[in-house]
Protein backbone atom coordinates (compact mmCIF):
# COMPACT_ATOMS: atom_id res chain seq x y z
CA UNK A 1 0.00 0.00 0.00
CA UNK A 2 1.23 3.40 -0.58
CA UNK A 3 0.88 5.82 2.16
CA UNK A 4 2.09 9.62 2.01
CA UNK A 5 3.59 11.81 4.62
CA UNK A 6 2.97 15.57 4.51
CA UNK A 7 5.20 17.44 7.15
CA UNK A 8 3.81 20.39 9.24
CA UNK A 9 5.02 23.26 11.07
CA UNK A 10 4.24 27.28 12.14
CA UNK A 11 6.20 27.68 8.73
CA UNK A 12 3.68 25.56 6.47
CA UNK A 13 3.09 22.36 5.10
CA UNK A 14 5.54 20.36 2.72
CA UNK A 15 3.09 17.87 0.55
CA UNK A 16 4.64 14.46 -0.43
CA UNK A 17 4.05 14.02 -3.69
CA UNK A 18 5.80 10.67 -4.10
CA UNK A 19 4.87 8.30 -1.37
CA UNK A 20 6.61 5.54 0.23
CA UNK A 21 5.26 1.87 -0.29
CA UNK A 22 5.06 0.09 2.81
CA UNK A 23 3.19 -3.34 3.90
CA UNK A 24 0.47 -1.49 6.09
CA UNK A 25 -0.26 0.79 8.93
CA UNK A 26 1.63 -0.09 11.28
CA UNK A 27 4.90 0.43 9.13
CA UNK A 28 3.54 3.92 7.76
CA UNK A 29 3.16 4.75 11.74
CA UNK A 30 7.16 3.27 12.27
CA UNK A 31 7.78 5.38 9.08
CA UNK A 32 6.17 8.38 10.68
CA UNK A 33 7.94 8.44 13.60
CA UNK A 34 11.25 8.32 12.16
CA UNK A 35 10.02 11.02 9.77
CA UNK A 36 9.16 13.34 12.96
CA UNK A 37 12.13 12.53 14.88
CA UNK A 38 14.49 13.72 11.46
CA UNK A 39 12.45 16.53 11.57
CA UNK A 40 12.99 17.84 15.18
CA UNK A 41 16.70 17.13 15.05
CA UNK A 42 17.09 19.27 11.80
CA UNK A 43 14.68 21.71 13.13
CA UNK A 44 15.13 25.68 13.63
CA UNK A 45 12.36 26.36 15.99
CA UNK A 46 11.52 30.21 15.09
CA UNK A 47 10.44 30.48 18.95
CA UNK A 48 10.39 29.00 22.15
CA UNK A 49 7.41 26.88 20.98
CA UNK A 50 6.82 24.48 18.14
CA UNK A 51 4.81 21.56 16.83
CA UNK A 52 5.84 19.42 14.52
CA UNK A 53 3.99 16.88 12.60
CA UNK A 54 3.76 13.98 10.19
CA UNK A 55 0.23 13.59 8.48
CA UNK A 56 -0.21 10.19 6.88
CA UNK A 57 -2.60 9.28 4.28
CA UNK A 58 -3.28 7.14 1.17
CA UNK A 59 -4.49 8.90 -1.99
CA UNK A 60 -8.49 8.60 -0.83
CA UNK A 61 -8.20 9.94 2.92
CA UNK A 62 -5.77 10.60 5.74
CA UNK A 63 -4.40 7.62 8.10
CA UNK A 64 -3.02 9.34 11.39
CA UNK A 65 -1.47 12.28 12.63
CA UNK A 66 1.80 11.77 14.45
CA UNK A 67 2.93 14.99 16.41
CA UNK A 68 5.10 16.68 18.80
CA UNK A 69 5.21 20.12 20.36
CA UNK A 70 9.04 21.59 21.18
CA UNK A 71 9.32 23.90 24.02
CA UNK A 72 12.09 25.99 25.30
CA UNK A 73 11.82 26.07 29.30
CA UNK A 74 14.74 27.96 31.06
CA UNK A 75 15.68 26.49 34.86
CA UNK A 76 14.14 28.10 37.41
CA UNK A 77 17.26 29.21 39.13
CA UNK A 78 18.24 30.76 35.49
CA UNK A 79 15.04 33.35 35.04
CA UNK A 80 11.98 34.39 37.35
CA UNK A 81 9.66 33.22 34.83
CA UNK A 82 9.51 29.62 33.12
CA UNK A 83 9.87 30.72 29.44
CA UNK A 84 12.88 32.10 27.89
CA UNK A 85 12.30 35.85 26.42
Amino acid sequence: MRFYFDYQDLAGTILDDDGEELPGITAARDAAMRYLAEAIRDHSPSGLTDKLSVSVRTKESLIMIVSATIEVVAAPSHSQSSHLS
